[in-house]
């Protein structure tokens, strides 16, 4: 009887000390690595994860959609709908946005454009920046920790 109450209360010690997440698109836990799946589409942006650590980061960019689109990454203060847009576009040169880099042109079906990029700890938006996408909401946030 005592072996079994110590492998229980050793079984109930180990089940309070794991934990695991799984990352939903556009929000949740983190990845655990610098590896984002970034799915686009109209109007939408989806991260595997919000939160990465610092380094190296590699997306892994899907465009589902039937629009042509980009994949721009900003460090920034401001929320992810709050950038500034003039003439329906986000002036990258903005002193409120550091550029980091972008993959341009991410036409419709592409299954393999990439990006890696070594982020510092922060508060990143990466968006659509062709005319009015980024309007229709194709943005999202990560944080890098």
């Amino acid at each position: 009887m005592r072996k079994i109450t110590t492998f229980l209360a050793v079984g109930a010690l180990l089940a309070a000390c794991s934990s695991t997440s799984t990352p939903t698109p556009g929000g949740g836990g983190g990845s655990g690595d610098g590896n984002v799946t970034a799915n686009l589409e109209e109007w939408h942006m989806a991260l595997s994860t919000n939160t990465v650590p610092a380094g190296e980061v590699t997306f892994h960019i899907n465009n589902n959609g039937e629009e042509t689109h980009e994949f721009v990454v900003v460090s920034t203060d401001l929320a992810e709908d709050a950038l500034p847009v003039v003439d329906d576009q986000i002036p990258e040169d903005s002193d409120q946005l550091t550029a980091i880099d972008e993959v341009e042109d991410i036409e419709s079906g592409t299954q393999d454009a990439t990006l890696t990029v070594n982020l510092d700890p922060g508060h990143y938006v990466i968006f659509c920046n062709l005319l009015a996408h980024y309007g229709k909401g194709m943005h999202a946030t990560i944080n890098v920790e």
